[in-house]
């Protein structure tokens, strides 16, 4: 099938919104697409943190591309494809963490496993990546073509600039089931959301930093919190506004503690990290107005278990850059929502390994009905914006 062939197969569909049921195991969460001609099934993890897509490929071998998940993959085989176009160009892509994948670059059919809308898609043919326990046939990168790797852009930008999708935003509902056993209901929504069902409320948007061009999804952080409530008070967390105890009026909490990062403050929302990770010159204080000392936590001298994970205390974050901050938003977890059923409970925060830099992982987002806009349908249209909203106690996992 030539090129030109491809292009005519995708401009047929029209607009629609993709519902992309969400598969987690050992905790990694990944979607289903159908890819090539003849179509083959593919799971790929989605990471708001990346740009480019991958697959593991042909050319990779237990050595090169090592799989330690328990997941077997599928390499995809260009020469399987009648519908397959060779980029001529490569890529190495390293990660945070230390891992990386390097690959050719291609197009190919993709479609959604119901078959919605079928679509020319570039990404990248792995033939050599470190991922050994991701349970997935590789990445769905959802930040901003700006960074994309050469001859690629975004799957949801390739598909808001064809005028494939209703609206130009994409949603995240982990679901009511994290573990790997019984029936699992997330669904990565793209092409719209769904707040009427899943939202307690409604959803609170935050504008992301005003950048040229937007490249992740980041937000102006103006400052950290944290709010530990005197002795066995209840912290309620408010979406979009600070968290408030139960005590007695005129009782002090054991701490009420905010660092400004004056302006120069960001956190990053990357579905691809597991954690939380503060930032570097806040870390260290946090901890200690929660009772720990960071040191003694990283040498083992001191642990946290999961009695200490509970609801008496909150970490907040407050996002905002106008000189005005009444328009600031606040975020907020409390110490039970942070490890899922199942997981092992450990100190909670990480060191982002930068000051003024947060990175915010599926600790934070499951806790939420999570919504990505794009805010316009070009580039020069973006305002882009994420908004955050109470689940419903029907949807919430900590209720089963």
């Amino acid at each position: 099938m030539s090129t030109y062939a491809l292009i005519g197969l995708a401009a047929a569909a029209s607009a629609a919104v993709l519902e992309l049921p969400i598969h987690i195991q050992d905790t990694y969460a990944s979607v289903g697409f159908d890819i090539g001609t003849p179509a083959k099934p593919y799971r790929l993890m989605f990471d708001t943190g990346s740009s480019t897509s991958w697959l593991t490929g042909r050319n990779c071998t237990d050595s090169t591309c090592p799989n330690g998940s328990g997941f077997v993959r599928t390499r995809y085989n260009e020469r399987d494809s009648s519908s397959s176009v060779a980029l001529d160009s490569s890529a190495n892509i390293p990660y945070l963490g230390g891992d990386a994948m390097d690959g050719l670059a291609f197009q190919d059919v993709f479609s959604d496993e119901k078959g919605t809308v079928a679509w020319n898609q570039t990404f990248l043919a792995a033939n050599e990546m470190s991922w050994r326990f991701v349970t997935a046939d590789g990445f769905l990168g959802l930040a901003f073509s700006s960074i994309a790797e050469q001859n690629t852009t975004t799957l949801v930008e390739t598909l808001i600039w064809d005028d494939k999708l209703d609206d130009p935003r994409f949603a995240i509902f982990y679901g009511t089931n994290l573990n790997d056993t019984g029936a699992q209901d997330g669904v990565l929504t793209i092409g719209g959301s769904h707040e009427d069902t899943y939202v307690d409320g409604e959803v609170t948007y935050m504008p992301l930093r005003r950048e040229d061009p937007y490249e992740v999804w980041r937000a102006p952080l103006r400052s950290v919190n944290v709010l530990f409530a005197h002795d066995d008070a209840v912290v309620t967390v408010h979406n979009g506004k600070a968290p408030t105890t139960n005590a007695p009026a005129g009782t002090w909490p054991k701490a009420n503690t905010t660092w400004p990062l004056y302006g120069g403050g960001f956190a990053v929302f990357d579905t691809g990290a597991g954690r939380i990770s503060l930032p570097t010159d806040v870390i260290g204080p946090v901890y200690y107005n929660l009772g720990w000392n960071l040191t003694k936590l990283y040498s083992g001298e001191e642990r946290m278990g999961c009695e200490h994970m509970n609801s008496t205390w909150a970490v907040s974050f407050t996002f905002g850059e106008d000189e005005d901050e009444s328009n600031d938003v606040t975020f907020s977890v409390r110490g039970d929502e942070i490890t899922a059923p199942g997981e092992q409970c450990m100190p909670p925060f990480d060191d982002s390994g930068e000051g003024g830099f947060a990175l915010v992982g599926a600790a934070f987002l499951r806790r939420h009905y999570s919504v990505f806009d794009f805010g316009g349908k070009s580039v020069e249209a973006y305002e882009p914006r994420i908004g955050f909203g109470k689940l419903k106690e029907e949807y919430d996992y900590l209720n089963y």
